[in-house]
């Protein structure tokens, strides 16, 4: 399997995270909803990295959860106080910044896909 580049997912999505969510606001600019942080992405996203998400089985999106899941959660604010953006992304406020950046992979692949932003494809059986 191929993954996005490395030096790509760094310099896009680079930030600082802390361990827990904090109560600061949020500075302006950061995207709110999980359609903005989606469209945000795919737009930054190179043609080469765009066809390695794409071709990426749905199932197998959780690789990234770390490296680029990192650069997501911190480059967007989840760890510090974007409170939009994580209801936004889970349909609720209780939501972890793990499960938010997860929410934004998947609707990167869906974009890529050609499918509406929230679609879930049934599992594949074995």
């Amino acid at each position: 399997m191929k993954f996005i580049s490395v030096v790509t997912i760094i310099f896009l999505l680079s930030g600082c995270g802390t361990a827990q969510v904090k109560d600061e606001p949020v500075s302006n600019g950061l995207p709110t909803s999980l359609e903005a942080a989606v469209d945000e992405i795919v737009n930054d996203l190179n043609e080469e990295d765009k066809k390695t998400v794409k071709e990426t089985n749905f199932d197998d999106l959780i690789l990234y959860h770390h490296g680029w899941g990192t650069g997501i959660r911190n480059s967007f604010g989840l760890w510090r106080g974007n409170t939009e953006l994580l209801k936004s992304a889970c349909g609720s406020a209780e939501c972890h910044p793990d499960d938010a950046s997860m929410e934004i992979i998947y609707g990167v692949w869906n974009i890529l896909n050609g499918n509406d932003y929230r679609y879930k494809p049934k599992p594949e059986k074995p």
